[in-house]
C-alpha cells in the first residue's frame, strides 16, 4: 500500500505540472523556431515532468528574471541546477529562442545575453531530458550541445565534470570574485580542488605575475593517470573521480554507505532519477551534497555532506578581511583591517586609499616616513605563492618588530606575517591580502598604511558589527538623537507642570490670605516671624490643655500672646484657617480677641491681643483656639 501510495502521489504531481502549464508547457521534442517568453512564465518540461527549463522571477525583485533548469517535480521549489545568466538577470521582455539556424539564444530588449553558438551545425531539435540535461540534437539524434557539458554551480547524478570544465558559484555582489570546483593538475598528479578566484578586473602589481586564485580545499590526489579523468556524482549519492582508459579506477571524495554499484556505473548513464540529489557549489565557497527528504512532514533539501566544515578555512569569505568563528565554531563573522572597509550585503572587506598597494614613481611616494605599520595580533593570512615577496627565516628575523620593519622598507609590501613553524620563527612579506585572513594565536600581522591614516584594527577599540564605520556611526546617531531629544522634551514638560502646580498652590494661598486681611480677619504669620516676635518663645505666660502661651510683641509694639498648639487638629489647613477666621470675627467682653495665626508645615499657632489683666497666667482654655481671661479682683 505504501508503494502504491507513493506511485499515485508521483503521478499526481506530474499531472499537476502539466495541468498548471496548460499551453505554456512543451515536452518531448522542441522544434526549431520555438521560443519561451519570460512575461508568460513559459517552460519546456521533460517527458515525466521531473525537470523544466524556463524563466523564474528573482527572489529579491520580481521585475527581473533568471533563465535556467530546475526540478519541476518539486512544487514550490525552483532551485536552479543550471543557469547561464545567474549574474545578469533579465527583464520581463526576455525571450529564449531556438532559432531556425539551430542556435539557442537568450535575448533581452533585442540584446543577446547568452547563446549556445550552434548556428549552422545541423541542429535539428532540442530535448529537456529526464536526467536534467538540455540537449540540442542533429538529424541523427546525436548531441551537438548539452547543458551537462557547460555546468554552472551544480552537478546532477551522472553528470560528468571533465578536466576542461568547472563548477562556478555566483559572483559576489560587492567585488565580483567567485569560487570554483575544478581539476587541479600538478606535474605528476591531479586532484579536485576548490579555489577562490578574484574578478577579471583585478589588477596585479606586475603584468608578468598572476596570483588571481587561491586553492583552499583539495580532494584525494591521483598520480600517473592515463586516459579520461571525470568527476561524477552517482545515483546512490557518492562523489569522486573516475579515471583510466576503461574508467576502472575510482577515488572517492565522499562515499555513501549504501552505494554498491560504484562510481564507474555513473559514467554515460541517463536513467531516470529515483532519489533527487544535487551537488552545489554555494556562493559562500562551500561544496555541499543535498538530498530531497521528508523532515517532520515537510519536504526540503537536506545537506548530506560538505567539503569544508570550518567556514574560516574558505579563502576570501571575508574579502581581504579576517574571518572569526563564534563559540559554536560553526558561524563566522568578518573583521576589517586598517585601510579597508566593509562593502555590499555580504559584509566583505575591501581596500580603500589608506591601504598601500604598490610601488609608484611619484616623488617621495615610497619614502618610509609616509607610511606606518599597524599591528593586528593573533592573525594570519591566506596567500598564493606568487603573492609572496620574501620569506625571512630565523636568521633574518630576530624579533617580531623586525618583520614589520621588513614590510615598511619594501614599497611593494602590503603586509607581513610573523609566526612560528615548529617553534622556529618565520616572516612572510606579502604583496596581496586578497584571499582573506583567519585567527591564529601564534601569528602577528603587520599592515602597512599611510602615515596620515587614522585606521585601527576592528575589535581593537572599534566595533566590527556594523557594515562600515561610517554607516555604523550614522545608524547609532539615527537612534540616539531622537531618544535624547524626546527625553529633553519630556523633562521640559514635567518641569513646566511642576512649576505650574507649585505656582498655583502659592497663588491660592496668597489669595486666601488676602481675602482674610481684607475682611478684617486674623493675619497669617510665618513661623520664623513668630520666633522673632517672641524672642524664640522665651517668655512663657502659661500652659493649657492644648499648648503653651508665650508673650510677644508686634512691630508697632502691641503686646500679644502667642499660643503654640501641641495637639494638631485632625482637620486640614483650609479648615484650620476658616475656623481662625470665624473666631477672629467674634467679640465678647470676656473673650480675648484673636489677631493672627500661623499654619506652616506641622506648626499651628494663634495670636491674641494681650490685655493688662491677663498677664499673670490667668488664661483658661475653653477650646483649642479661643481663650477667656478673668481680671484679678
Amino acid at each position: 500500500w505504501i508503494g502504491m501510495a507513493s506511485s499515485v502521489m508521483y503521478y499526481w504531481i506530474v499531472v499537476t505540472i502539466f495541468l498548471s502549464c496548460s499551453s505554456d508547457c512543451v515536452s518531448s521534442e522542441i522544434e526549431l523556431g520555438s521560443r519561451l517568453l519570460a512575461s508568460k512564465d513559459q517552460v519546456w518540461v521533460s517527458d515525466n515532468g521531473t525537470f523544466a527549463i524556463g524563466f523564474t522571477p528573482s527572489d529579491t525583485d520580481n521585475r527581473f528574471f533568471t533563465f535556467g533548469i530546475w526540478f519541476a517535480s518539486l512544487p514550490g521549489d525552483r532551485t536552479f541546477v543550471w543557469s547561464p545568466n545567474r549574474n545578469s538577470p533579465t527583464s520581463r521582455e526576455a525571450i529564449l529562442e531556438l532559432d531556425t539556424t539551430g542556435n539557442l539564444v537568450l535575448i533581452d530588449k533585442k540584446v543577446t545575453i547568452w547563446a549556445s553558438n550552434t548556428s549552422n551545425v545541423n541542429v535539428e531539435s532540442a530535448t529537456m531530458s529526464e536526467s536534467g540535461n538540455f540537449i540540442l540534437h542533429n538529424t541523427n539524434n546525436h548531441p551537438i550541445w548539452q547543458s551537462f557539458s557547460q555546468p554552472s554551480n551544480t552537478l546532477l547524478p551522472n553528470q560528468p565534470l571533465t578536466v576542461s570544465s568547472e563548477l562556478t558559484s555566483s559572483k559576489s555582489s560587492s567585488h565580483g570574485g567567485y569560487y570554483a570546483l575544478k581539476m587541479l593538475q600538478q606535474p605528476t598528479s591531479l586532484s579536485l580542488a576548490l579555489t577562490y578566484n578574484l574578478p577579471e578586473s583585478y589588477q596585479t602589481f606586475d603584468e608578468n605575475e598572476s596570483y588571481a586564485n587561491y586553492s583552499y580545499w583539495q580532494g584525494p590526489e591521483i598520480s600517473n593517470v592515463t586516459g579520461e579523468v571525470i568527476a561524477v556524482l552517482d545515483q546512490a549519492g557518492s562523489f569522486g573521480i573516475v579515471y583510466g582508459n576503461s574508467s576502472d579506477g575510482a577515488v572517492y571524495v565522499y562515499k555513501n554507505d549504501n552505494d554498491d554499484a560504484g562510481l564507474a556505473s555513473a559514467i554515460h548513464q541517463s536513467t531516470p532519477l529515483t532519489v533527487l540529489r544535487r551537488l552545489t557549489l554555494e556562493e559562500n565557497g562551500n561544496l555541499r551534497l543535498y538530498r530531497w527528504e521528508d523532515v517532520n512532514g515537510s519536504k526540503q533539501w537536506v545537506s548530506q555532506w560538505a567539503a569544508v566544515s570550518n567556514p574560516c578555512d574558505i579563502g576570501g569569505i571575508c574579502g581581504n578581511g579576517v574571518c572569526k568563528l563564534d563559540k559554536t565554531k560553526t558561524n563566522a563573522s568578518c573583521t576589517c583591517l586598517p585601510g579597508t572597509s566593509k562593502v555590499g550585503r555580504d559584509g566583505q572587506c575591501y581596500e580603500n586609499s589608506s591601504l598601500v598597494g604598490k610601488c609608484t614613481n611619484r616623488k617621495n611616494e615610497n619614502n618610509t616616513s609616509n607610511f606606518r605599520i599597524s599591528t593586528v595580533q593573533q592573525t594570519n593570512y591566506y596567500f598564493s605563492e606568487s603573492s609572496i615577496i620574501a620569506n625571512y627565516s630565523e636568521s633574518d628575523v630576530s624579533s617580531v618588530s623586525k618583520c614589520g620593519d621588513a614590510c615598511l622598507s619594501d614599497c611593494d609590501c602590503v603586509a607581513s606575517v610573523y609566526g612560528l613553524n615548529e617553534e622556529r620563527p618565520f616572516c612572510w612579506v606579502l604583496r596581496s591580502l586578497s584571499f582573506g585572513g583567519f585567527e591564529d594565536t601564534s601569528s602577528t600581522l603587520f599592515v602597512k598604511v599611510r602615515a596620515n591614516s587614522s585606521w585601527t584594527p576592528e575589535g581593537q577599540g572599534r566595533s566590527n558589527n556594523s557594515s562600515s564605520d561610517g554607516m555604523g556611526s550614522a545608524k547609532e546617531k539615527a537612534v540616539i538623537i531622537p531618544i535624547v531629544l524626546g527625553m529633553i522634551v519630556l523633562i521640559i514638560l514635567l518641569s513646566m507642570l511642576l512649576y505650574y502646580s507649585v505656582h498655583r498652590k502659592r497663588t491660592l494661598k496668597r489669595e486666601m490670605e488676602s481675602s482674610l486681611v481684607l475682611s478684617g480677619a486674623p493675619v497669617n504669620f510665618t513661623y520664623r516671624a513668630l520666633q522673632i516676635r517672641t524672642s524664640n518663645f522665651s517668655q512663657l505666660l502659661g500652659t493649657g490643655g492644648f499648648g503653651s502661651v508665650y508673650k510677644g510683641s508686634l512691630g508697632d509694639g502691641t503686646l500679644v500672646a502667642v499660643k503654640k498648639l501641641d495637639k494638631i487638629l485632625p482637620h486640614g489647613e483650609k479648615e484650620f484657617i476658616t475656623e481662625v477666621n470665624t473666631i477672629g470675627s467674634m467679640h465678647h467682653m470676656n473673650l480675648v480677641r484673636l489677631c493672627g495665626f500661623c499654619s506652616e508645615g506641622p506648626q499651628r499657632c494663634v495670636l491674641f491681643y494681650l490685655q493688662f489683666h491677663c498677664e499673670n497666667s490667668n488664661f483658661i482654655a475653653l477650646t483649642g483656639l479661643s481663650n477667656v481671661c478673668f481680671a484679678d479682683f
